[in-house]
């Protein structure tokens, strides 16, 4: 009796610590499961990716070159000290002094010295110099030039990181949807087989069976690729591996969904006239463009500033020294001297005429790549909200074929349990019900692709995620 009541507790003990050792396993894992939000990727992708690192130095650079223009404009002040030391036989020829009598020799200071030392303060100050002022000028056209490229690279990766995460979205539920399909075409050929065995279906309704599962299953293993390649994308986007215990929140942005529930509510007028802009208007909202028009102005004023070679430079310098003699010490006389100096450039063998045309072409050159860049940009708005047009009005037809296929799938299953239709029209409504489903699942996350490229393009991207 003890016995047993012995085996019972061990036995409780035992099933105790098995359980408690299941709950430390599953709470194990359900930690290492991470949730990736929209949100999130984007706040990653404008923090780690190196391309946005990369452009924030280069405005940092930027503004320090600002700096550094108007710092060429300012005097500069240096201390400047020599020591110099002459042989035996040249300091001997130099000092006149030795062939004069002691008495009067002593007389007449010391004027050249074996070992010498020289000290000054010289100021320099450039009055008038045209590379520097136009440098100036540069300066600032070029910090401008870096933050538009900032600014375009940042939504870009927005634009980039909500169309990889859109794309995984759609992946998984079309892998979903083809794991069910395959699902019921294992049902579907093991019952075949079944049959078949019974002696109620053809080796011909056997293998048709058989051949729409292996169908299925191809089509599986190819969502699995393309759903690996899209985390892929998105991994590569905001920096950080993407792994199985990674779970995809499905919810898109709040902002990014009234948007969509707008553009299927509103005319195809209305949708046209979101890119009703000017080219001015244009070239203000892209920051792409922007960044292309501040390098066609920067070209313009390096062409401009090729003409400062033709122009006279004016500089003031000003030193205060100590005679050279033969202590460090600034135990002599102070010299003083103050120098305006003016030069002008007659004749460099072409040189300054030769850079100036090159500029002035390297000019014309940046202002036609800037047009065909606007009317590339242009002819791409088009296309999207074209294609904005041409989805909404294929999901619009798509809803009606989904439910016409379902409907459809849902008769003919329920006539072939009655035996009253052939495999072969089972199939072709069951496929014509997958393709309805894939089709209105891949335009629909395509819809939401095109409204957020037209947003990017439009420079009304971040109105999506703020």
């Amino acid at each position: 009796m003890c016995s047993c009541k012995l085996f019972s507790r061990l036995s409780q003990l035992l099933l105790f610590i098995l359980v408690l050792f299941q709950f430390n396993i599953l709470a194990q894992e359900k930690g290492l499961v991470k949730y990736l939000t929209m949100e999130e990727a984007i706040s990653r992708a404008l923090k780690d990716n190196n391309i946005i690192k990369a452009n924030k130095y280069a405005v940092k650079k930027a503004n320090w070159d600002v700096k550094r223009a108007w710092a060429e404009l300012f005097p500069t002040i240096s201390f400047n000290t020599r020591y110099n030391w002459i042989d035996q036989q040249t300091f001997a020829e130099r000092d006149f002094r030795q062939y004069l009598p002691p008495e009067l020799a002593s007389q007449i200071p010391q004027t050249v010295f074996q070992e010498s030392y020289y000290s000054s303060f010289d100021l320099y100050f450039p009055l008038f110099n045209g590379v520097l002022i136009n440098g100036l000028s540069i300066a600032y056209e070029q910090e401008t030039l870096s933050e538009q490229q900032s600014k375009s690279t940042d939504q870009q990766m927005v634009f980039n990181a909500i169309s990889s995460y859109l794309n995984v979205l759609r992946n998984q539920e079309i892998k979903k949807l083809q794991d069910e399909f395959l699902e019921l075409s294992k049902l579907n050929y093991e019952k075949a087989q079944r049959l078949y065995e019974a002696n109620r279906y053809s080796q011909n309704d056997a293998l048709r069976w058989e051949i729409d599962y292996q169908q299925q299953k191809s089509i599986v293993v190819n969502s699995k690729s393309e759903l690996r390649s899209s985390l892929l994308a998105l991994s590569r986007i905001i920096n950080s591996l993407i792994d199985t215990n990674t779970v995809i929140d499905p919810k898109i942005l709040t902002n990014l969904e009234s948007e969509k529930e707008k553009l299927l509510n509103i005319s195809n007028d209305e949708i046209l006239n979101l890119i009703n802009l000017t080219d001015e208007q244009l070239v203000e909202v892209n920051a792409s463009l922007s960044a292309l028009k501040s390098g066609e102005e920067i070209s313009r004023l390096l062409h401009n500033n090729s003409y400062s070679s033709f122009m006279p430079k004016i500089n003031l310098s000003y030193s205060y020294g100590w005679r050279e003699n033969n202590t460090i010490d600034f135990d002599d006389y102070s010299p003083k001297n103050l120098m305006v100096t003016f030069s002008l450039p007659l004749f460099s063998g072409f040189q300054n005429y030769t850079g100036l045309k090159s500029s002035f072409y390297e000019y014309k050159k940046n202002q036609e790549e800037f047009k065909d860049q606007l009317l590339n940009t242009k002819l791409i708005l088009n296309n999207v909200v074209n294609n904005i047009i041409n989805i909404k009005t294929q999901i619009e037809l798509q809803k009606s074929n989904l439910a016409l296929s379902k409907n459809n799938y849902s008769i003919v299953e329920r006539q072939r349990e009655r035996g009253l239709v052939s495999n072969i029209d089972y199939i072709d409504a069951k496929l014509s019900m997958q393709n309805a489903n894939i089709d209105y699942i891949g335009n629909t996350y395509n819809f939401i692709i095109s409204i957020v490229e037209l947003y990017y393009l439009t420079g009304k991207i971040e109105s999506l995620i703020y």
